[in-house]
Formats: C-alpha cells, sequence, structure tokens
C-alpha cells in the first residue's frame, strides 16, 4: 500500500501538471491521499518518539514547499503541513479528557486549515480523524459522507474515487497483514519533495 501512495501520487501530479485535461491521472491520484493519512495515523499510534515524527514531517514540509509551489504554480501550504497539523492536533486531543474540549480543538483546527488553503483543508483532518476513530464498514461509511459533503461544498466529484483506498485499508490493514510492507524508509521520506522538484524542473524547461 506504501508502494500504491507513492506511484499513485505521481500519476496524480504528473497528469495535474502535464495532462490537466485528461481526468484518468487525478482519479488514480484520489487514491493516495487516504493512503498517507492512514499511515499518518498509524504512525502516530506506533511511534515511540512523537517528537521526532514531528521534526520529519516538519523538516519535509519545509523542503517542499518551494518545489511545490514551483510545479503547481500555486502559493499555499503542501499537503505535508496539513499532514503535520493533523499529527500536532491528535497529540494535543491525547492530553485533554473533555470531549468538548476534544471537538472544539478540532473544529478549531478545521477551520484554520481551511481558511489558510492547506492542500484538503479540513478534508485531510476530517479523513485523519475518521482512521483514528473508526474501523471496518463504519470507516468506509463515514469516508463516503466525508466525500459527499466535500464535493458539495467544492464541487469536487472526482474525490469520490478516494473511498477505494479507504476500502482496501477496511479490508487488509488489520493485524500484520501485507498492508505494512513498507517501502525503504530513505525512499518513503524523500519521495515526497524529490518528485515535486522532478516535475518543476520539468515543467520550468518546457
Amino acid at each position: 500500500m506504501y508502494w500504491l501512495a507513492m506511484l499513485t501520487m505521481l500519476i496524480d501530479h504528473v497528469g495535474l501538471v502535464f495532462f490537466p485535461t485528461d481526468p484518468a491521472w487525478r482519479i488514480a491520484g484520489r487514491l493516495a491521499f487516504p493512503i498517507y493519512a492512514y499511515a499518518l495515523y498509524m504512525g502516530y499510534a506506533r511511534t515511540r518518539n512523537m517528537r521526532g515524527y514531528m521534526l520529519r514531517l516538519l523538516g519535509i514540509a519545509l523542503i517542499s514547499q518551494v518545489p511545490y509551489m514551483l510545479a503547481f504554480d500555486v502559493y499555499r501550504p503542501n499537503v505535508v503541513w496539513t499532514l503535520l497539523i493533523s499529527l500536532l492536533t491528535l497529540a494535543a486531543a491525547s492530553r485533554l479528557k473533555n470531549w468538548a474540549a476534544i471537538t472544539g480543538l478540532y473544529v478549531l483546527t478545521a477551520l484554520v486549515m481551511e481558511l489558510s488553503l492547506m492542500d484538503y483543508g479540513a478534508y485531510g483532518l476530517l479523513l485523519v480523524l475518521i482512521y483514528r476513530y473508526t474501523r471496518s464498514y463504519m470507516m468506509v461509511a463515514a469516508h463516503f459522507a466525508l466525500n459527499v459533503v466535500y464535493d458539495m461544498v467544492h464541487h469536487a466529484n472526482l474525490q469520490h474515487f478516494s473511498l477505494l483506498s479507504t476500502i482496501l485499508i477496511a479490508c487488509f490493514a488489520s493485524g500484520e497483514s501485507g498492508f505494512y510492507s513498507r517501502a525503504p524508509r530513505w525512499l518513503w521520506r524523500s519521495f515526497y519533495p524529490v518528485h515535486l522538484a522532478v516535475i518543476a524542473a520539468i515543467r520550468l524547461w518546457l
């Protein structure tokens, strides 16, 4: 699944930059973010060094920002910031005892992510929370409902294809299944900024 996340993200970004009128590239790319969101939650649940995990994400977010802007000609935070803020929110919520305070934290963070035009915005945080609090068919149902709302707000009907990743996660990510067959750490951590830099270089050259 980690390989699938990288491959579909690459397909998505190549299509977005070089084949923007062909929806097939973007459809394949919808599979990527849910896997990254689930991997983030699993990292949160399993890491023994939360500070180190946060610092790694911060480093990737910083390194990726300029290639991200050059590749897509945009001026907003890249998706790693979305993952980092989601991780910080999970960690902060774990220290709260009152469900009202936890809910308030989630709502406030979602609003900040939307207002800052963070990639995926509140959708990204809510998907991470779905993986945090639901399992099996409830996970699939919650993601479906999230996609319906996201489509209504952003007119992004292609996002419905992302549900396939959650179905795969619900079916195969239990226990120590093959879902955890990881790519090499150096590749998993460097793939996002490196592939963005290559796409940006090709785009500028063309």
